[in-house]
Formats: structure tokens, sequence, C-alpha cells
């Protein structure tokens, strides 16, 4: 990924829950309104971003994506929210940054595709490299655990212990899920535009998800706003070291 000085990211949480503390943040904040999204303009440690809540859902979510790609020219989207763990290490609060992420509930096999996979798209859709580089010196330095594997998305929230398990038999790399991930990975990849997956666990997908979800969203949203500040930091410190 090549970084330019005047590079305009944009960021994308599901719910304001997910994006609250990082709104906090922004200096120069602009509040625009174009139908019925809101956007959040200003910087973060000195670099250019907006800030959306798309809602939750693939469809809220991928119209959000194109709208920020088409009317704000991003250079790099990032995805920051909330996930559900398929990963008996990951805990409330825990850190992923998936290096793929595709979808559970798409199911083409019929016509000789993989399961996840889209008409003459890729089963996986990949993170870029470079951001996760550049997310993992914060990681690291404050000896924070995090997991870099597969994320799946799909239309439901899983609350029930048996769809948790028929999930990992199905896609047993698979470490959490989540409801836009994918949808946003999908868009970016038809813009040719790179994406940064920023995940917080919430929950554990089990009976329990909803209650768990409720109680621990909080941190998580906490969680995300220190690790995309942080990396924004990294970021702007490769700039002015480039130049």
């Amino acid at each position: 990924m090549k970084i330019k000085k005047n590079i305009k990211i944009g960021i994308i949480g599901a719910l304001n829950e997910e994006t609250i503390f990082l709104r906090q943040q922004i200096k120069y904040l602009k509040k625009t309104r174009i139908h019925s999204q809101i956007f959040y303009t200003g910087q973060l440690n000195c670099i250019d971003i907006i800030l959306t809540t798309s809602g939750v859902g693939k469809v809220s979510a991928s119209v959000t994506c194109a709208i920020l790609l088409n009317l704000y020219k991003i250079d790099l989207i990032i995805n920051v929210g909330t996930a559900g763990s398929l990963d008996i290490k990951l805990v409330p609060g825990s850190i992923i940054l998936p290096n793929n992420t595709c979808y559970y509930d798409v199911d083409l096999t019929a016509f000789g595709y993989e399961l996840g996979q889209i008409q003459k798209l890729p089963k996986l859709f990949s993170t870029n490299d470079y951001m996760i580089r550049l997310t993992e010196i914060y990681m690291l330095k404050s000896n924070t655990y995090y997991n870099k594997n597969l994320i799946i998305s799909g239309d439901s929230f899983i609350n029930k212990q048996k769809y948790k398990k028929t999930l990992k038999e199905k896609f047993p790399t698979a470490i959490a899920v989540d409801m836009e991930s994918t949808a946003i990975a999908q868009v970016c990849y038809q813009f040719k535009k790179p994406l940064l997956i920023i995940k917080s666990i919430s929950d554990y997908s089990d009976n329990d998800a909803l209650s768990n979800f409720k109680k621990f969203s909080h941190l998580a949203s906490k969680n995300l706003s220190k690790i995309t500040q942080n990396m924004l930091k990294n970021l702007y410190n490769k700039i002015i070291t480039e130049e």
C-alpha cells in the first residue's frame, strides 16, 4: 500500500456504541447528513478521517461503504466494531485483526462455487497487510493479545450454541463472527481500495450472547478507540518519516 501525505481514511462501525469513543476524539469535527446517513469529518492524530455508523447488517454496511468511497474519495477503509467469539482463547475485550473474511450465509455450491463464495468473486476477501503491521506495532508494545485469522459474516446475530457449533464445522479456521465486515470487504475489493478490520470481542456467540453483548460492548468500544488511535499515530509517524 502506497502511503501519501494527504491520505483520507473512512472509518465504519455498525452501531453508535462502537464508534462513540472515536468520535469524541476527533479534532475539527464537522457533521454532515447525506440522506439518512451522518458523516463526521475531522482529524485523529493528524490524519484526515470520515467516521460513520452504517447500521446493522450486510446491506447497510455495503451502502455506507459505497457512499464513503464515492463521495469522499477515500484511500483506505477501516471497519471497527464488535464480534462474537468462535475461539475459546478470545474472550470479551479481546482484539482481532482479521487477514481474511468471508460470508457464512452464502451458498452457491450448486453452481460449483465454494461455500461462502459470491459469483465471480473470491471466497475470501483479504485485508491490507501493511495496515495490519502498523496496528501490530501498538499491540506488541502494549503486550496486547490479538488474533489475525478468519472472520465470517452473515445477517444473523449468533446467540445459540448449536449455531456456533455449525459455523465452526463449516468454517473451522474462523475465529469470530459479525454482520458487516465481509460486505465492506466486498465493496472495497470491487472498488480496489485497501481495508483494515479491527474488531473487539463482545460475546461468545452462545446462548448468553445477548446479555454478554450488552455487558461488554462498552469495553469493546473503548478498546477499539484506543487501538485505532494508536494505529493512526503510527501511520502519521510513517508518513513524516518518508517525507
